[in-house]
């Protein structure tokens, strides 16, 4: 009697500390429990939800396998085994035990649940067919609901069937109208058929209706950079960087937003052979908060003004419909009949007479003080930004790229050894290219000696692996710096298309420009 009282208080516990957010604390309970009482379930179970709610999808698997031994009719605990095994990846168990779970009736609440998740599992299968029909079962449990109504426009959109797909995603807006995820599921749907001036009535209907997210600039850039391929002015930079401006200074972004758009803007103005403008925005990026904060701007370039949208001052004919509108709603009714008044009693008279009465009747406004509504609060970060060694790569190559620009070998040679120490291969690579190129750059002594053995190095990773295309592309701009352009060719042959489409136009570039042993030597 005893075990089983400290057995049932130890489960309670545990289901309070879970209940609290404690999972860890909920965990040792359970475990007490099992100690207890290793013949019953529940502690197995309650151990195996905290295990689920720290993410130990491994763990939370063994414990509902230990109590499913014990309780082998449970359809809740299948649906608990078949969730924590499609956290771990095991779709195919995790589908296994889903059936289970409605064979062995589990409670209605959690029906729906299971063919949501199934019909998840069916789209990263690529079986569509099977997951809308498990979302419709979904619905008849849940009811519409609009993650069941994107993941149906998932579907429909992979299938191609983009009439449905837009459907569907209308039906989510009318859900919830001010939630932007529908309008950037269609706007991406016409930007991948080409269908430009849709996705572009698509932002403007976003802009109209819905809560704009960081995901809507995101689209406005995509947007910027995509709809005129043919473009080779340039205008698509300037586009670029007038969005970039518009979502650091409406888009409420993280502090990782925020780095991400200004190497965003550093990587633009590389593109505009701006390198100055490119390196006052990668040292901003090295303080995102108080770079952000004390207002730093990316509109560095003279011609970064391209989008009108993102000029604050009205042109005359916004100025003209502004007004109207003003009028329109009735702002200067009063005005208007003294004016009707005063063109009555002027009947005949000259315009030029009449328009200086009507200037007289109105009252003047610049002597009168500002308005004292209190402004809003300036939105400001308060986070501590620590980079990763992903986003000191990207700020490093970008740094190279616009030293580049500039011919500043030395400070190429800096990024190029802080690129070397990458806990990432294909950035230790890119350091080793670099550090070759600036050698040849500056005429270095024996430098095509040290692409020649570097040549040999990365010769023999693709011996130890031959789908090693990193290495192959680096082979590839060894032999291109060398003006060995026949092996450049060769090797580049071998490469999927991927790979090799990119690797093939530096190749005819390098050519055109005569880029090779006796080409782009240092002025």
């Amino acid at each position: 009697m005893m075990n089983q009282v400290s057995f049932d208080k130890l489960v309670a516990d545990s289901g309070t500390a879970f209940a609290g957010g404690n999972y860890e604390i909920a965990l040792q309970f359970a475990k007490q429990a099992i100690d207890v009482s290793s013949d019953k379930p529940d502690g197995y179970y309650a151990a195996g939800k905290a295990c689920m709610s720290m993410e130990n999808a491994g763990d939370a698997i063994t414990y509902f396998k230990k109590a499913l031994k014990i309780d082998k009719r449970n359809g809740n605990g299948y649906f608990l085994l078949g969730y924590s095994q499609a956290m771990a990846g095991d779709t195919a168990d995790s589908l296994r035990s889903m059936t289970r779970a409605l064979e062995n009736n589990c409670d209605e609440t959690l029906k729906g649940q299971i063919y949501k998740i199934m019909s998840m599992i069916n789209t990263e299968q690529e079986d569509y067919d099977d997951a809308l029909r498990n979302l419709k079962q979904a619905e008849d449990y849940i009811g519409v609901d609009t993650e069941l109504l994107q993941q149906r426009a998932g579907c429909y959109a992979a299938q191609k069937n983009y009439r449905e797909a837009i459907f569907t995603l209308n039906q989510m807006k009318l859900l919830q109208p001010k939630d932007y995820k529908a309008y950037s599921l269609a706007f991406s749907i016409f930007m991948d058929l080409n269908l430009f001036e849709e996705a572009k009535a698509e932002l403007e209907r976003a802009e109209k209706f819905a809560d704009l997210t960081m995901s809507y600039y995101n689209d406005r850039l995509s947007y910027a950079f995509l709809s005129d391929p043919e473009d080779t002015s340039g205008a698509r930079y300037t586009r670029t960087l007038s969005v970039l401006d518009e979502a650091l200074k409406n888009g409420k972004p993280t502090v990782d937003e925020v780095f991400e758009l200004y190497l965003r803007a550093a990587q633009t103005y590389v593109s505009l052979e701006a390198p100055e403008q490119a390196i006052a925005c990668l040292d901003a990026a090295v303080t995102p908060v108080e770079s952000f904060n004390s207002g730093f701007s990316v509109m560095l370039h003279n011609s970064a003004s391209a989008d009108p949208a993102s000029d604050s001052t009205l042109s005359p004919e916004e100025e003209e419909e502004l007004m109207q509108e003003r009028w329109d709603n009735g702002e200067f009714e009063e005005l208007s009949e003294r004016i009707e008044e005063a063109l009555y009693d002027l009947e005949g008279e000259d315009p030029e007479y009449i328009t200086e009465e009507i200037r007289k009747c109105l009252t003047p406004v610049d002597g009168l003080p500002a308005s004292e509504a209190a402004a809003p609060e300036a939105y400001k970060l308060h986070d501590v930004f620590v980079m990763t060694d992903v986003q000191r790569d990207l700020l490093n190559g970008l740094y190279l790229s616009a030293y580049e620009l500039q011919n500043d070998y030395d400070k190429m040679l800096e990024m190029a050894a802080e690129l070397q120490s990458s806990a990432y291969t294909a950035n230790r690579y890119l350091g080793i290219y670099y550090e070759l190129r600036i050698g040849k750059l500056k005429g270095a002594e024996n430098w095509q000696k040290k692409y020649r053995d570097r040549l040999n190095f990365w010769t023999k990773r693709m011996l130890e692996d031959p789908t090693d295309y990193v290495s192959a592309s680096y082979r590839i701009r060894c032999y291109i710096d060398l003006g060995d352009f026949e092996n450049a060719e060769l090797l580049c042959s071998c490469l999927p298309p991927e790979v090799k489409d990119e690797l093939s136009e530096e190749i005819r570039k390098a050519k055109a420009q005569g880029d090779g042993e006796n080409g782009n030597s240092p002025e």
